[in-house]
């Protein structure tokens, strides 16, 4: 389906182009950023409606639950978001606001980073103990949880702490634990939306969303965060040392850095508040998904393998078989024994 690719590469490239803003002192989006955006889902309606009649298709729909495969991918794009604004703000925020340099910031990334994986893999324990849908709701509740707390960081970060545990590394372990124990889950639930013949094609299309979530997650707030910075500072003067005494200069610059560094925490916290809501809408569409519950598919059999077909047959379409088409499976096995 090389036109339903490129419809939809072309419209997820103008997404991306809508959000990049060049002059963010003037606007949280560039002049062409509202047309390009209004383009690049003009362009994504059409590749829908393309998948639709097209006789073949870069993921045919046919005989899946769309909604709940909708929104089990709107969970890993979200996810894929969250992700991203941390990668790139946690380390921001060390060396803007902490005085960091680039070595000790991807350090303090690590408390997030170690959380991931060790979520990632009790979410798939969980997933199959008690399905997709709880563990995916959770992962997204816990890491809107950990934002928040991010994004109400105080001024004296370093020495914050609950009783013995360092408050900076507690969150951001708890925000990397549930957006760890997202990622089992989505895989599984996108996977048991679509019959077996298509699971490479569903497996690829968690992995677009979420990169496109990092993609457009991390332009859109770092335009925003961008142009709230300029704005918070227009008014911002530097001092210059000329006709002032040397102290008169050095209690102005403190003032002045001090407003500086007021804004820039200002605009982490409203990113991280944006990255709060973006999970708090991903575990509502978790809850929306479904997916296995309790430990039972969606049709409420025995979660086990979803697509093991539920009869024996004989080599024939059992469903026509005159002598044991009306048969249920078991006593079908009584009739013909084991061997069929």
């Amino acid at each position: 389906d090389v036109a339903g690719g490129l419809l939809l590469a072309l419209g997820l490239g103008l997404l991306v182009a809508g959000v990049y803003n060049p002059e963010p002192q003037e606007s949280a989006l560039p002049s062409w950023g509202p047309p390009v955006l209004a383009a690049g889902a003009v362009v994504l309606v059409v590749f829908v409606l393309w998948e639709i009649k097209a006789r073949t298709r870069l993921f045919d729909l046919s005989g899946v639950r769309r909604g709940p495969l909708l929104a089990t991918l709107g969970v890993s794009l979200l996810s894929g978001a969250a992700l991203m604004v941390t990668l790139v703000d946690v380390v921001l925020v060390a060396q803007t606001v902490l005085g960091k340099d680039t070595t000790e910031g991807a350090l303090l990334l690590t408390r997030f980073l170690v959380a991931l994986p060790v979520a990632a893999v009790a979410g798939g324990m969980i997933a199959r103990r008690f399905g997709e849908r709880w563990p995916m709701a959770a992962g997204m509740a816990v890491s809107a949880a950990g934002y928040l707390l991010i994004a109400a960081w105080p001024a004296d970060l370093a020495n914050a702490s609950y009783g013995p545990l360092p408050r900076m590394d507690t969150d951001l372990v708890i925000t990397g634990l549930g957006l760890g124990l997202v990622i089992a889950p989505v895989s599984s639930a996108v996977l048991g939306f679509v019959p077996a013949a298509r699971h490479g094609v569903a497996s690829a299309a968690v992995v677009v969303a979420r990169m496109m979530g990092m993609l457009l997650g991390i332009s859109a707030l770092s335009a925003w965060g961008f142009y709230r910075f300029h704005a918070l500072t227009a008014d911002l003067k530097p001092p210059l040392p000329f006709l002032m005494s040397e102290d008169e200069f050095a209690r102005q610059m403190k003032i002045y850095n001090a407003a500086v560094q007021d804004a820039l925490r200002t605009e982490y916290q409203e990113i991280f508040w944006i990255t709060a809501g973006m999970c708090v809408l991903g575990a509502l569409l978790a809850l929306a998904a479904g997916g296995r519950d309790g430990g039972r598919d969606r049709d409420g059999e025995p979660g086990g393998d979803r697509n093991r077909p539920t009869t024996r047959h004989t080599g024939r379409d059992s469903g026509n078989d005159s002598a044991t088409g009306h048969v249920p499976a078991g006593g079908r096995r009584n009739i013909l024994g084991d061997d069929g």
